[in-house]
């Protein structure tokens, strides 16, 4: 055993007296980097060579000697090499979570004369296209950073040979997500592929993405196909497994995933390594920095000096100079649009009292309990509390709303426009789309379209004349909100609906400058709303004991609550990563309190499956999952604590209403969260960190035990003054009678 960096390590394979034979060789030890610290990648140099290894590996004896228990982190690695003739140093390095590399041993090597020769640099016109955009992401992300240091991170690790593994008999199987990229939404990383055993029973398989969160995959789903190539294999009819890990945003690249199969013997075997470069799809990403001529001509100069330290050739004069204009093309494309609109948006004042005849069409993206739908059921109810004004709503989606449109007076028609939003091309689009919906506009004066989604309907509204509002929910610039689930083909519709519609309506500022580049005059910026008479006569009315008792809830214990569909952008996740950090802290800081965390708003699929079996594998019996309601007052009623885990959020009305109940807030502060509340109002902390989150529930539970209720009355006093319905309510009722007019 050995220490250096401040780590414990052994090197406890390798060839005799470090002389190496020609071809490949391992090298297999462990590392501990102590207590509260831990190894986030490893490989090995050869001179000037660089070969990943596989770290993170359970090393049973040594996990339980160092942690008190198995892991993770895992401490053994392996490491494949194949040493040049005439290499003399190898070199090992660990990284850290703050991605700083860390020799912690080196030794003189011989290699057998009949090795093969030290194989030719690639030249960085072949590599600088794809070196860069992450080159400019870590310069955005570390902007203190000396450039040459960054160009040598991202020039490594392109050069890097890495290592997979594939399972061995008696395990078959295949991963088939991720392979070279891997999707990441939310922080989170998509895994599928099928795994049997010929001899074993599989108990769980579980995957890793950084050290430290092991997650549980869905294992023993059915799939059919395996018995057309293993037709005799046991087990391989429900072999599919599928689910997701948890991926850091520092995760350097290429990311390892690592995915165990445990045995019903308690034997646990790596069964898949996979090197990815991860992509970002939805939620936080490292961005690129503003567009600039000189920073992207400073990135190219960093490049050129690494490759020279690097020894790379630079390759042709003109396959340089292409490699060149490709990578600025990316740039151009992908950096964040420059803010042209440097003034507030335009200030809408309650008019006149308006009586004449508006007949109102609401296009909503569904009719599920979201707070995107009871958003534009408030606002419609409003209006057609106004004299002469009617509405009738139209949704791509089934829900539970409708009854609650319906109950108010105002109908609702379901139209399936799935087609249109399938259409590979524009002329596709539109005719999908008029042959879905069959309005009949000479009743309608005004569309009013809600969230982003609903651009389809501006776009109906448009080729009849009738004016449009469209309010927008979203803060996700449009390529990377539709990517997944359109063709590129229709983005500029999206954009065109943008354009077309009368007024754009945001109500967090940090959306509106998103999509600043479309506006001409006609953004507009208005208050959200919370009907605080009505949540005050709602809480004298009811009492916490009752409505606990209603839903199943335990009466004398502590509730931390979120609100909110199930769904990967609003980041549950990271509230059951957080539950699993505290549960022992806080059973020794509250002994005798019982400390629930509750999800409300669960819906059937993939998300909910593996949130709830990550609850069983890390035995949190106080975590408690319920279904998506219409009576989500008797919630923020009953609750102790209320927490938002979202990635992305314009202006959520849970923390409105939040505030309005006196509860404490703990929440991401992320988009117009900020817009909202101040951090003496609340406790705000950065999407998908589930250290800092919960180190703010600490902090809420430590204010919620002593009385201290000032941040509670400050956020509850704000809320009120600035978001009150009476008025707002009068103001969007305005816009919608201007809009009307034109």
């Amino acid at each position: 055993m050995s220490e250096a960096a401040g780590w414990q390590f052994d090197v406890e394979v390798h060839p005799a007296g470090w002389r190496f034979p020609a071809g490949p060789s391992w090298l297999a030890g462990w590392i501990f980097a102590g207590e509260n610290r831990f190894v986030t990648d490893l490989r090995a140099w050869i001179d000037g060579r660089p070969f990943l290894g596989l770290h993170g590996l359970p090393k049973p004896g040594l996990d339980l000697k160092f942690l008190g228990r198995q892991g993770p982190p895992y401490s053994g690695w392996v490491i494949q090499v194949t040493p040049h003739r005439g290499a003399a140093l190898l070199r090992l390095e660990a990284r850290d979570p703050a991605g700083l590399w860390t020799e912690f041993f080196r030794v003189a090597i011989s290699v057998a004369p009949d090795a093969p020769e030290c194989p030719p640099p690639p030249a960085l016109s072949s590599r600088l296209a794809g070196l860069v955009p992450p080159l400019l992401r870590l310069h955005a992300q570390r902007p203190l950073a000396p450039l040459a240091g960054l160009a040598d991170e991202v020039v490594s690790a392109a050069l890097a040979v890495p290592l997979n593994s594939l399972p061995n008999p008696p395990f078959h199987g295949a991963l088939e997500e991720p392979r070279d990229t891997g999707w990441l939404r939310y922080g989170r990383l998509s895994v599928t592929g099928w795994l049997a055993h010929r001899t074993a029973k599989i108990r769980r398989v579980t995957a890793l993405a950084d050290a430290v969160q092991e997650s549980a995959l869905l294992h023993g789903l059915a799939r059919a196909d395996i018995g057309n190539v293993f037709a005799d294999l046991p087990g391989r009819e429900h072999s599919q497994f599928v689910g997701h890990v948890d991926l850091p945003a520092n995760q350097g690249a290429p990311a390892l995933l690592k995915v165990f199969a445990e045995l019903d013997n308690g034997e646990k075997h790596l069964a898949f390594a996979q090197r990815f470069a991860p992509r970002v799809i939805a939620g936080a990403d490292a961005p690129l920095p503003p567009l600039s001529r000189r920073t992207f001509a400073r990135t190219l100069w960093a490049l050129r000096g690494s490759a020279r330290r690097h020894g790379l050739p630079l390759g042709p004069g003109a396959a340089l100079l292409a490699a060149a204009k490709t990578a600025w093309h990316t740039y151009e494309a992908e950096a964040p649009a420059r803010v042209r609109h440097h003034r507030p948006p335009a200030v809408v004042a309650a008019g006149p009292a308006d009586n004449s005849p508006l007949r109102v069409l609401v296009a909503t993206h569904n009719l599920n309990f979201e707070g995107a739908p009871w958003f534009i059921f408030e606002l419609a109810r409003h209006l057609t509390a106004q004299p002469g004004v009617s509405v009738c709503v139209l949704s791509p989606q089934e829900g539970p709303m409708r009854r609650v449109f319906e109950a108010a007076g105002m109908p609702v028609e379901v139209v399936d426009v799935s087609p249109a939003l399938a259409s590979a091309s524009p002329a596709e689009f539109t005719a999908s789309l008029h042959a879905a919906v069959k309005t009949d506009w000479s009743q309608i004066d005004l569309l009013v379209a809600n969230t982003m989604v609903s651009f389809w309907a501006v776009h109906l509204a448009t080729v009849v004349q009738k004016p449009s509002l469209l309010y927008v929910h979203e803060s996700s610039a449009i390529r990377r909100f539709f990517e997944p689930v359109m063709a590129p083909a229709l983005f500029p519709l999206v954009e065109e609906a943008f354009r077309a519609a009368t007024r754009v309506v945001f109500t967090a500022d940090s959306s509106r400058t998103v999509f600043d580049y479309l506006d001409h005059d006609h953004f507009r910026l208005l208050p959200s709303w919370v009907d605080v008479a009505r949540i005050d006569a709602f809480a004298a009315a009811h009492e916490k004991a009752a409505l606990r008792r209603k839903h199943g809830l335990d009466p004398a214990a502590v509730l931390l609550i979120n609100i909110g569909s199930i769904c990967e952008r609003k980041g549950q996740h990271i509230y059951l990563r957080a539950a699993e950090l505290l549960r022992e802290e806080l059973r020794h800081t509250y002994p005798g309190k019982r400390i629930k965390w509750v999800m409300v708003g669960a819906r059937p699929g993939l998300y909910l499956d593996s949130l709830r079996q990550e609850a069983e594998l890390h035995g949190l019996d106080n975590v408690v999952f319920l279904p998506e309601t219409g009576e989500i007052h008797d919630f923020y009623r009953l609750a102790d604590v209320f927490v938002c885990t979202s990635f992305e959020e314009s202006f959520p009305r849970v923390l409105l209403e939040s505030a309005a109940f006196r509860l404490p807030i703990v929440s991401t502060n992320v988009n117009g969260i900020a817009e909202m509340l101040a951090p003496d109002e609340a406790w705000l902390v950065p999407p998908g960190d589930r250290y800092q989150l919960a180190e703010a529930v600490k902090a809420a539970l430590a204010a919620h035990f002593t009385g201290d209720t000032g941040r509670v009355e400050r956020a509850r006093a704000t809320i009120v003054r600035r978001f009150h319905e009476a008025n707002s309510l009068p103001l969007h009722l305005a816009l919608a009678r201007e809009a009307a007019r034109r």
